[in-house]
């Protein structure tokens, strides 16, 4: 190769190289540049190669038919020693230029998605009383005749007893209140288990049409609720313990984690797992299950009275929290069993001091599934709001 040929060759090798490294220089520079003048990055990382690809070999050429062996010798020994008159076709092949810049941008990352906040789902609640059995208030029939039934979410059952001397649920007895309603003992004892499940009614009474059979296990309200559920399957039906007369014994049966323990044990196997007392022929183990799909607490009041006689504790807003508690985990625990769900609701008052000095709201949330209040006036059969889940 000539002298000018080679020095040519090596500018140009030169230059590849200079340019290669102001290349690489550059982008680096660049994406200093980038960073530091805060402008957005490319939103992925990129990898460019620039290549320039050796020559071709050229391939050996195998010596045509008749020619001697000499001949092919003597050929090669000449590529060998290439031509004589000094061309370039003896350089050495161009060497493989490579240059490989890389940008790496780490895009940030992309905001979380808002949360949405949460929509409250109001219960439609419907008080249905013990004494509809006998025409004096609503009957289950009317709640199904007038249409209100269907726009119902929840029927509470007004309302379970205390016993007075067991401190359990109350259930199997017919006694009427005492007709004073100013007597501290005006429901001690009482209860109606003719209108319960005993009574049997007539085909033009009942919520399907049919009448009550004399000799099944079943009747009363309670075989009428059942009925109503059936028609209306998403329907929930509560037994509401307490109210008005009824919550006298609440702050016995609160007071103590053993007497928690049996009190809810008893309500849930009289109403939940339906085993009623038997008489002529109505009750028995599980005559009443399916009735019921939870309970709700109307104790009126903790901690300041209500009717009087009730009795009263400086203890009995955190009791009720623990009965509260305690009625949780009886329920999921037999929920566990059945596989459904059970529900817990409570009664709260409208009157701001009753509701501070006898409910802890922020601690009763943990245990019921939504919260019945007080209304304004005098509380009808009919319907009352509830919100569920924990307000906010």
């Amino acid at each position: 190769m000539g002298a000018i040929t080679r020095g040519a060759f090596t500018v140009l090798v030169l230059a590849a190289v200079m340019s290669s490294l102001f290349v690489v220089w550059y982008g680096v520079w660049h994406g200093g540049q980038v960073q530091a003048t805060g402008s957005t990055p490319p939103a992925a990382r990129r990898t460019l190669v620039m290549t320039n690809p050796p020559l071709s070999p050229v391939a050996a050429v195998a010596p045509a038919s008749g020619e001697s062996s000499a001949a092919a010798a003597a050929a090669a020994a000449d590529e060998e020693e290439g031509p004589a008159d000094g061309s370039d076709d003896d350089a050495p092949p161009e060497p493989e230029v490579t240059v490989t810049v890389r940008v790496t941008v780490t895009p940030s990352p992309p905001p979380p998605p808002p949360r949405p906040s949460p929509t409250p789902r109001t219960a439609r609640v419907g008080y249905l009383a013990q004494r509809g059995a006998f025409g004096g208030t609503s009957t289950v029939m009317s709640l199904e005749t007038s249409g209100l039934a269907a726009r119902l979410t929840h029927v509470n059952y007004a309302f379970a007893n205390i016993d007075p001397d067991a401190l359990t649920c109350l259930s199997g007895v017919t006694r009427p209140p005492l007709p004073d309603p100013d007597d501290p003992d005006q429901g001690d004892g009482a209860g109606d288990a003719w209108a319960d499940y005993l009574r049997g009614f007539s085909a033009a009474e009942s919520v399907d049409g049919v009448a009550d059979a004399p000799d099944t296990a079943l009747g009363g309200n309670f075989n009428q609720l059942k009925k109503l559920k059936a028609r209306h399957p998403g329907l929930k039906t509560l037994i509401s313990i307490g109210g008005p007369s009824y919550s006298k014994y609440f702050s016995d049966v609160a007071a103590t984690a053993e007497s928690r323990r049996r009190f809810v044990r008893s309500c849930l196997d009289a109403y939940i797992r339906g085993d009623l007392p038997e008489f002529g022929g109505r009750g028995g183990p599980r005559s009443a299950e399916g009735v019921f799909d939870g309970i709700d607490i109307d104790w009126e009041w903790p901690g300041s009275g209500g009717h009087a006689g009730n009795h009263v504790s400086d203890a009995d807003r955190e009791n009720l929290t623990e009965l509260l508690a305690e009625f949780r985990c009886q329920l999921d625990a037999l929920g566990e069993e059945t596989g459904r769900r059970y529900l817990l609701t409570v009664y709260l008052p409208r009157d701001r001091r009753r509701l501070t000095d006898g409910f802890d709201l922020d601690r009763i949330y943990d245990h019921v599934d939504f919260v019945n209040v007080q209304g304004a006036g005098a509380r009808q059969e009919g319907v009352e709001s509830g919100l569920v889940g924990h307000p906010a």
